[in-house]
């Protein structure tokens, strides 16, 4: 059953409330950010909704927090180059699957960009389960200026 986060221990040190992402990302949530030296993080707390029949986080779950977590990576280079807020838009995502995070765990991309340039954009991740590496993440972005 899902329930809210109730305290800090469920979430790790260092992590804030995402404050990004549309409609269908703030349903999926609460999502958590942290930035490090060399890396961008988005975690989650697995709940039962993210869940499959095997008590793990759905396959579509864990693509859908490699495309966020890569994208909010992105975000957060162009932020730190001084750049503008811009439309960013997926062209190629690739995951791939090396465990299986189960229901309750802690699932955290952990993304750096490789290239930022000025209309497309590189990353890639781990993607760990409780500290353990459950899946290799890497996407390419189309970037817009927004009107």
């Amino acid at each position: 059953m899902d329930h809210p986060l109730t305290t800090a221990t469920e979430v790790p040190e260092g992590f804030v409330p995402a404050t990004h992402g549309g409609p269908y990302a703030k349903e999926l949530g609460p999502f958590w950010s942290h930035r490090a030296a060399d890396h961008t993080a988005l975690g989650i707390r697995v709940a039962h909704r993210h869940s499959n029949s095997m008590g793990g986080a759905h396959g579509g779950f864990v693509a859908t927090l490699a495309d966020l977590g890569l994208v909010h990576a992105v975000a957060v280079a162009r932020e730190k180059a001084g750049l503008p807020r811009a439309v960013l838009a997926t062209v190629n995502l690739s995951v791939d699957y090396l465990g299986r995070p189960k229901e309750g765990c802690w699932l955290e991309v952990r993304a750096q960009v490789t290239r930022l340039g000025r209309n497309i954009a590189f990353a890639e991740g781990t993607m760990l389960a409780d500290g353990k590496r459950v899946a290799r993440v890497s996407a390419v972005f189309a970037m817009q200026a927004r009107r």
